[in-house]
């Protein structure tokens, strides 16, 4: 088979009960927001999974918590995706880190969490080929303010200092970072991810689990 076209990096957690998906706890409780969060990563892998056998694209799992709990290992075995620990003191940091790591052995380089249902494999494809050698970064804007894809094929920390994580300001202080470092970049039309309960419910009303 020829080299991988690019490599897609899988932010995630083990599904344990009371440490995913937190903001759905008071709806669902410890147990069925941790159901949520599982089904919603399988739902991403298996993107993942066929965005392989469309693009022959590579890709792997960095992990924020335990590598080693058991839905980690089958993810990994039955996906096939290698697992790495994710490092650094807050999401940007831990989001370079892994950029940086995988453009070593990849020319370019997505990453994603597993919150938004309606990532599909063309979505990859077209982020992919939006890396060039004048934009080297692209965005996938998520509608509650965020950004649920970014990709590189020169990561620098430029859009990942100083921004507010876990807001609604994220992709408006990150563009503000990108424009005064200079940095070109694009963007696909924004997404709408599952953080809060009334997103479960779009999430079963147009994309059953």
């Amino acid at each position: 088979m020829s080299e991988p076209t690019f490599h897609v990096a899988v932010f995630c957690k083990a599904p344990v009960a009371g440490s995913v998906k937190t903001r759905l706890i008071p709806a669902y409780g410890a147990q069925g927001a941790a159901e949520i969060y599982l089904q919603l990563a399988e739902r991403t892998l298996s993107t993942v999974s066929q965005t392989h056998t469309l693009a022959n694209c590579s890709a792997s799992l960095w992990v924020a918590d335990d590598p080693h709990h058991k839905t980690i290992t089958r993810w990994s075995h039955d996906f096939q995706m290698p697992v790495h620990q994710q490092h650094g003191d807050n999401l940007g940091a831990r989001m370079l880190q892994c950029l940086q790591a995988m453009r070593r052995t990849h020319e370019r380089v997505l990453l994603i969490g597993t919150d938004c249902p309606g990532f599909t494999s063309q979505h990859f494809i077209d982020a992919a080929n939006a890396l060039t050698t004048t934009c080297p970064w692209i965005f996938v804007p998520s509608e509650d303010g965020g950004y649920v894809l970014v990709g590189s094929n020169a990561p620098n920390d430029a859009p990942f200092v100083d921004i507010e994580w876990s807001t609604p300001i994220v992709m408006r202080q990150t563009r503000t970072a990108l424009i005064t470092s200079n940095q070109k970049w694009a963007e696909l039309p924004s997404l709408w991810d599952v953080d809060e309960p009334q997103d479960v419910l779009h999430l079963r009303r147009d994309t059953p689990l």
